[in-house]
């Protein structure tokens, strides 16, 4: 196998050449064969008569003047010769690449990337190759640190032709029949070979979907283990406390919801840990499926543990189960980081003997020393905010505790199925009826006047504002709006008319609390704030939201914004303020004025920003893939999930040396997340 013979036992390559690649994490054969080339310069010859103006093409022609330099200005040169292409005589401009001057000589044919200008007679290069040097049209270009690119491609060429039949497959012939893949030394052996553009596409797909197919199996496993493995307790629930917190509805469950609680039940009914995904939107209706998956635990004996990622948001849920759930005999306790010394120990001893059947709180919840005497479901509201050591000390507070993880951050198909791949999933999309929705608008800067004169009126009204904006403070770089300069105008502007106050993501967790409280409380109308204010407290009198420098948002945070305001009894407002307009920015506004679908904003943003934009760059490293880009390979990753599905369920996969390598990944990937859960 070519990933155990060694580069070092090579006696073709030197040594300095050796330790080089060492450091570059080159150690094996397949290393080197498998690193293919960052990019690929395209000298396919285009025909004179195909020409246009202003249009990228490739000639290949002769140098049929002398050469001409001249010197523009400092650190700019040019170098002009006449070209011949089939009697098409033009004058050829490169720039900056005086070094050619003793390489071209007249009657030496060469090719040249690049465009006509003006006219047919001018011509830019961008790049010039000559013809004895070129042995194909698509050449591979490869970085690698201290080792030239003519040497690289001479260890290449020996390792290739000396190991390149040894590469075994690494996929089930099965699938690579269906899917008219090729096989993987083909793949190898185009990619670093190709006689055309289409070779490298159909060479990269087959990458993609192996990529894919073992990063969708190795989440299959996940939940797979989690079946095999199951010791959670089948949860015998009572019915008629369901049915009873139902009918004490003042609204009708819409049939998104019910779904939702359906498929949260059936997960309590079996022996193994529900692992479940709940996503919705703002406003609608999360929180009421999580209280009744907290009934149905309860009623069945067992203890709920609600985590939120801050202070004011424990207290607002405490708040609203305590009232949802007064004519139950359920005792409800608070826990954060600023709960007395002396009720921390009565809800620890409370949680201990069973008295307290509910407890809502922050991280406080994961400390060491707090024990459950039934710990039965965990539900974590925002729980992309929490890391990853605190989302299992609260898991393992209990048996295999079933986990529900609530997010108002709409997520596309697409990174729902790769990201959520080891979880189920339900999704709320319909929103209940009496939920008014946001008026948007998109405003330019002179209409600001307009917006000040609304946001008067929604004063005198006795409703509150946030005012949204991208920085803290000034920025050389970028021409916007800063949190700090807009909360002092904010603050003249409204003199007497208005308390203005500033939230932002460097201000300490207590200082936000305390602005935020302020806020919920009606003591702050003006709520300065950069986008920290996305995902959090529920400020019902808040009617208006303006957002400045709109464009620097994607539109799925926008829309994330905008859900501050869908809480209000009011008609709610959302301007968008665009400092500096383009064609495309303008586009993208208008889109949220005419759209309040969440989910097809996310899937715009995930074609326009990648996925960073939906968990930031760290949180989405893991889709980061090497081969596959989600943002264009969508199909491709439907294919792979739906094969994923299948292959777990053969005992083929567990049994058969065709399916050996795919093996390998999962088996791997899964001792990796067991020893970070340790």
């Amino acid at each position: 196998m070519v990933n155990d013979i060694l580069l070092e036992n090579e006696e073709y390559i030197l040594t300095r050449y050796k330790n080089t690649l060492k450091k570059q994490g080159f150690n094996t054969v397949e290393d080197l064969l498998t690193n293919f080339p960052v990019r690929y310069e395209n000298y396919t010859v285009g025909s004179i008569k195909d020409a246009k103006v202003d249009e990228n093409i490739v000639l290949e022609g002769s140098v049929a003047s002398k050469l001409t330099i001249n010197y523009v200005k400092s650190k700019l040169s040019t170098l002009s010769f006449t070209m011949d292409v089939d009697g098409h005589l033009f004058r050829a401009t490169i720039f900056n690449r005086l070094f050619l001057k003793t390489k071209l000589t007249y009657g030496q044919v060469i090719r040249v990337s690049g465009k006509f200008y003006k006219n047919l007679n001018n011509f830019t290069i961008n790049d010039l190759i000559f013809c004895d040097e070129i042995s194909r049209d698509i050449v591979p270009v490869y970085k690698i640190k201290e080792i030239s690119e003519p040497k690289y491609l001479e260890m290449l060429n020996k390792v290739f032709h000396k190991y390149g039949r040894k590469l075994e497959e690494t996929l089930p012939v099965e699938y690579i029949n269906r899917h008219g893949l090729l096989d993987f030394k083909s793949s190898v052996k185009l990619l670093h070979y190709p006689n055309s553009l289409d070779e490298i596409r159909l060479a990269y797909n087959r990458l993609k979907y192996e990529e894919l197919l073992k990063y969708q199996l190795s989440m299959k496993y996940l939940h797979y283990m989690r079946e095999q493995k199951g010791k959670s307790p089948v949860m015998d629930y009572k019915k008629e406390w369901l049915d009873k917190l139902e009918e004490s509805l003042s609204y009708d469950l819409t049939d998104d919801q019910k779904k939702a609680i359906e498929d949260i039940l059936g997960d309590l009914k079996k022996p193994y840990a529900m692992n479940r995904l709940l996503q919705g939107e703002v406003g609608s209706g999360k929180t009421i499926v999580a209280v009744m998956a907290i009934v149905a635990v309860v009623s069945a004996g067992y203890q709920a543990a609600l985590m939120c990622p801050t202070e004011i948001l424990s207290q607002q849920h405490y708040a609203t189960l305590k009232e949802m759930l007064k004519e139950f005999d359920i005792n409800i306790a608070l826990m954060t980081g600023s709960t007395t010394q002396k009720n921390r120990k009565e809800i620890i001893e409370g949680l201990k003997t069973g008295e307290i059947n509910v407890v809502v709180g922050t991280h406080a919840l994961f400390q060491s020393d707090l024990e459950y005497q039934s710990l039965g479901i965990v539900i974590a509201d925002e729980e992309h905010r929490f890391g990853v050591r605190q989302r299992v000390m609260i898991r393992n507070k209990g048996e295999d505790v079933n986990y529900l993880k609530m997010s108002a951050t709409p997520i596309p198909r697409t990174l729902s199925i790769s990201v959520y791949g080891d979880m189920d999933i339900s999704i709320i999309k319909q929103m209940p009826l009496n939920r008014k929705k946001v008026i948007t608008k998109y405003v330019e800067t002179s209409e600001k006047r307009a917006v000040m004169k609304h946001m008067k009126e929604e004063l005198k009204n006795g409703h509150q504002i946030y005012v949204v904006t991208p920085l803290i403070n000034e920025s050389e770089s970028l021409d916007t709006a800063n949190a700090t300069e807009i909360y002092e105008n904010m603050a003249k502007y409204f003199d007497k008319e208005a308390r203005v106050g500033l939230i932002h993501g460097k201000l300490k967790p207590n200082e936000k609390e305390d602005i935020m409280s302020r806020f919920l409380n009606k003591e702050i109308d003006i709520l300065v704030a950069t986008s920290v204010i996305e995902v959090g407290v529920n400020v019902v009198n808040a009617t208006t939201i303006l957002i400045l420098g709109a464009e620097r948002f994607g539109v799925a945070t926008l829309h994330q914004l905008r859900g501050r305001v869908m809480r209000s009894d009011s008609v709610p407002y959302c301007f968008l303020l665009s400092e500096k307009k383009t064609e495309t920015s303008e586009k993208r506004l208008r889109m949220l004025e005419n759209t309040t679908d969440g989910f097809e904003l996310a899937e715009y943003d995930l074609a326009n920003r990648g996925p960073g934009e939906f968990f930031g760059e760290k949180q989405s490293g893991s889709m980061n893939f090497k081969y596959a880009d989600l943002r264009y390979d969508t199909l491709i990753l439907e294919e792979a999930n739906k094969d994923a599905d299948e292959i777990i369920k053969k005992a083929e996969f567990f049994e058969s040396d065709e399916y050996q390598n795919l093996r390998k990944t999962v088996y791997y990937n899964y001792e990796m997340k067991q020893n970070q859960l340790d």
